[in-house]
């Protein structure tokens, strides 16, 4: 991970950290007592503190494969640092009275709304949808092409490649030894011998050629087109070019496709029954809730609306929603992959970072510089 990301991430898990103090803050005016905060305090900055576990709700939103760099103290600190400064920023805005602007009050109740919609919709997904052993068995009985293991073969190979492959001289070079390793082996002379004399391919020449069992498309067309035709066990192939060189093959034996046993995919099949019917439950919920709201749209004033895109070829992203600092760093708050449930760009952790605007610089602008080893943070405990 880079040091852009690294920052980007710490700057997504802050901002939805900071959105939830500001959510709480603006159920009561920002007058109303926080929630009693729990573990010692790691900082205080002036009246307030910065518990333990918050600090550690903080850890907990980067993957873990990206802790090891906040396990040091100056790690930890870095973290610490950016806490510190939302707090401080927080309490200026009270100074300021900001939690009474009209448009902190806006953005807010469209935060609560995204919060209270992604609500129902994890109550949707996490309903018990059974799904009966009869279904699975009939979906299996239907689909058995879906569940199929491949034709495979097994083969020796001999594989002679030129130095370059584009080079017709030294194409034809190679052929000259492939036709010379064929001959020998049509003359009675060893596999193995001439394997260990001729083959170009260092991870089956230690096996005497022997590749593992292979299906379809795994090397290649040219090289399907030869050996799936072959059948009897010992048969070599005359020499035949691929994009690796020129092949030549020696047939073992083939293994029919066939099904998978129905025990070995009931658990796939469950899931995917289970996923079709959540969608269709999600679906019949939409349809009755725009029925019964009498859902209407006026076309033609949604035409109207002007829509301001970037020129083709700029910044990636989903359509529709603003850029996260190049869609974040995996596993962050509202990036692709992150886990939990409505782990999408719909849901609420995602919205705090839109409306809030708290977006880390966008991939267009120039990273950040490499963070600095963060001062000790505000009356901090040494």
């Amino acid at each position: 991970m880079t040091m852009r990301n690294k920052t980007l991430l710490i700057l997504c898990v802050v901002a939805v950290a900071a959105a939830a103090v500001l959510l709480a803050a603006s159920c009561g005016g920002g007058k109303s007592a926080a929630p009693a905060k729990t573990g010692g305090a790691v900082a205080t900055v002036g009246n307030a503190t910065i518990s333990v576990d918050e600090f550690n709700d903080m850890l907990k939103r980067i993957p873990p494969f990206n802790r090891k760099r906040y396990a040091t103290k100056a790690g930890k600190m870095e973290l610490l640092d950016k806490l510190v400064e939302e707090e401080l920023f927080y309490q200026e805005a009270l100074r300021k009275g900001l939690e009474k602007d009209k448009e902190f009050e806006k953005r807010m109740e469209q935060i609560r709304r995204g919060i209270l919609a992604s609500m129902v919709k994890k109550d949707l997904y996490e309903a018990d949808i059974p799904v009966t052993d009869a279904e699975i068995k009939e979906y299996y009985d239907k689909n058995l092409d879906k569940f199929e293991n491949p034709e495979t073969v097994k083969l020796k190979l001999i594989l002679i490649k030129p130095k370059n492959l584009t080079d017709d001289k030294e194409k034809a070079a190679a052929k000259v030894r492939a036709d010379q390793a064929y001959k020998k082996l049509k003359s009675g002379t060893p596999w193995e011998k001439v394997c260990d004399e001729y083959s170009d391919d260092v991870a089956s020449k230690k096996k005497d050629g022997s590749l593992p069992a292979m299906r379809k498309g795994l090397r290649g067309e040219e090289f399907d087109n030869v050996v799936f035709k072959m059948t009897k066990k010992g048969e070599i192939s005359e020499p035949f070019w691929d994009k690796r060189g020129w092949n030549i093959v020696q047939f073992e034996e083939k293994e029919a496709a066939k099904a998978k046993d129905f025990e070995e995919v009931k658990k796939t099949i469950e899931r995917r029954l289970k996923q079709e019917k959540q969608k269709d439950k999600m679906d019949a919920t939409m349809k009755q809730l725009r029925e019964k709201a009498n859902v209407k749209v006026n076309e033609d004033v949604l035409d109207a609306i002007p829509v301001e895109a970037a020129p083709e070829g700029g910044q990636p992203g989903q359509p529709g929603l603003p850029e996260l600092g190049g869609g974040g760093a995996p596993g962050a708050p509202g990036a692709p992959g992150a886990a939990g449930p409505g782990a999408n760009p719909s849901d609420a952790q995602q919205k705090v970072l839109q409306q809030l605007k708290m977006q880390p610089p966008q991939p267009n602008n120039p990273p950040p510089a490499a963070p600095k080893p963060a001062p000790a943070a505000p009356g901090a405990t040494k």
